[in-house]
């Protein structure tokens, strides 16, 4: 019993930490993370929606492996996402959407490997599949590494790939979604990279699967209101190349269409 115990602290514990609105996909993501070979991580949930009747079912379903349940009216997205980080206890927090997938059983193994064989890392990030309904890949994002150059270049991972130290969240502070509600997550990675010199590896074998096809992709108006609300947000953080970042954040997705 006392090895185990000891076993268990030296282990990382992964905060998983999913928004949600009555969205009954939600239900493939958790099967996805509660058969992770690596079980050490607790399940924070976030429902927006009071009457969720597509998903009561599917939390009474999975309610031993539910750490958290946060059940009332948020202000979207990153208000919920805020909610699950302030009440996470992990030392890494992973943030995913109710519509994403883990590629496989073994990706939180591998994330927990690659910190122990970079443990200076301020966290570590999967590679990225962009995919239709009917499990089309569209877009794939890889790199090897992750650093504050990058982002503030604009060259940014997706945030529901990033297993992040939860120091991290205490040092930047959560996701000011009053001022950049579209682009909040481009606003908090910006002011992430203002702050420290990134050390980030990417593993591109294991990765998440994010349903493509949201406001971000889809609508010329939101792009036009990004860009406006990315080259404010680079500027506030003193990024010398601001008026190009939300360009070239905007253009390096080209590079990652899949064409067959």
């Amino acid at each position: 019993m006392d090895r185990n115990t000891k076993e268990e602290k030296i282990n990382p514990t992964i905060s998983v930490i999913i928004p949600n609105y009555n969205d009954s996909r939600i239900e493939r993501t958790i099967d996805k993370i509660t058969n992770q070979s690596y079980g050490n991580f607790e399940l924070i949930i976030v429902e927006g929606c009071i009457n969720n009747n597509n998903t009561l079912d599917i939390y009474n379903k999975y309610k031993k492996h539910i750490s958290h349940l946060i059940h009332e009216p948020d202000k979207g997205i990153f208000d919920a996402l805020n909610k699950g980080i302030k009440i996470a206890s992990g030392d890494l927090i992973f943030l995913i959407g109710s519509d994403d997938l883990l590629s496989d059983n073994n990706c939180f193994s591998a994330v927990i490997k690659k910190i122990e064989k970079y443990p200076s890392s301020h966290g570590v990030c999967l590679g990225c599949k962009f995919i239709t309904s009917k499990n089309k890949i569209v877009r794939e994002w890889k790199l090897n590494s992750i650093s504050s150059s990058q982002i503030k270049w604009g060259i940014m991972p997706p945030h529901f790939s990033l297993f992040l130290k939860r120091n991290i969240y205490n040092e930047v502070g959560y996701f000011d979604f009053d001022e950049t509600y579209i682009a909040s997550d481009t606003e908090w990675l910006l002011r992430l990279a203002s702050k420290k010199e990134l050390e980030i590896p990417v593993i591109n074998d294991h990765f998440v699967c994010m349903e493509y096809g949201g406001a971000s992709t889809g609508s010329i108006d939101y792009i036009i209101k990004s860009i406006f609300v990315i080259a404010k947000a680079a500027k506030k953080h003193s990024v010398k190349q601001w008026p190009l970042t939300p360009f070239i954040k905007l253009g390096s997705k080209l590079f990652q269409i899949k064409f067959t």
